[in-house]
């Protein structure tokens, strides 16, 4: 069995709270270590990401998976309990950072052309492609 060093404190997930609690208390001199269910999110060193909207938005990839763990609603208080299985408003994520990550809490980097937008686009596909206003 691995021995891991002794901490202080053991934040459970890494998401807004327990990751400024975390950076608050280690500011302050002690040990922490935060558990994390879910994958890394760690990018190329000059912090280049791969935007698979597919995998990220469509499917949810930086979700809970709802077929292996949920939560349950009720819209009222006399309804049953059921477990939700389809997201709406609320996307418990997983990995670094949480569900904070999932309305693009973190800001990535913008492509060149995004600064030069209606003119990348009119280059692409033409003027009368660009809608009046």
């Amino acid at each position: 069995m691995t021995v891991f060093p002794k901490v202080d404190i053991v934040t459970v997930g890494a998401g807004w709270t327990a990751g400024i609690i975390a950076q608050q208390l280690t500011a302050e001199g002690y040990r922490v270590v935060s558990i994390e269910v879910g994958g890394d999110r760690f990018a190329n060193p000059d912090f280049a990401h791969n935007h698979d909207t597919l995998y990220h938005i469509l499917r949810t990839g930086l979700m809970t998976n709802l077929s292996k763990e949920t939560w349950t609603w009720r819209p009222n208080p006399r309804a049953p309990a059921l477990p939700i299985r389809q997201y709406g408003s609320f996307h418990p994520g997983v990995g670094i950072g949480g569900a904070g990550v999932h309305w693009a809490a973190q800001t990535w980097r913008f492509y060149p052309t995004d600064f030069r937008y209606r003119s990348h686009h009119i280059e692409r596909y033409g003027a009368k492609r660009i809608p009046d206003g």
